[in-house]
């Protein structure tokens, strides 16, 4: 489960902070991006949720972080995807921020 690691560093948490937002214990984080512990189908479903991911990216079946219902939905480019999950993301008081840095970024 070394996705769920990739995943919590990308969104710049330690495993506490993660254990903390989930509401499990630290050893629990560890022992999943360990492999000494597997999560339950639940816990699949919340850190799938967590980072906006799908299930078969955390599991390693799939190297598409997205579900596809939502590609072909918003029919949004892999780049704009990302930017959508880490807008997502942000704190709400951050989001207006990010806002104005893609509206510089624009007229630039």
């Amino acid at each position: 489960m070394n996705r769920i690691a990739e995943l919590r560093k990308e969104m710049h948490l330690n495993q506490v902070g993660l254990a903390l937002k989930l509401n499990i214990s630290q050893y629990m984080v560890s022992a999943y991006e360990t492999g000494r512990h597997q999560p339950t189908a639940d816990m699949l479903i919340i850190l799938a949720d967590f980072f906006n991911v799908s299930t078969d990216y955390l599991l390693g079946r799939s190297d598409i972080r997205y579900i596809a219902d939502s590609i072909k939905k918003d029919n949004l480019s892999k780049n704009e995807l990302e930017m959508l999950s880490l807008f997502r993301s942000l704190p709400e008081d951050k989001k207006d921020k990010a806002i104005g840095i893609v509206f510089a970024l624009k007229n630039l």
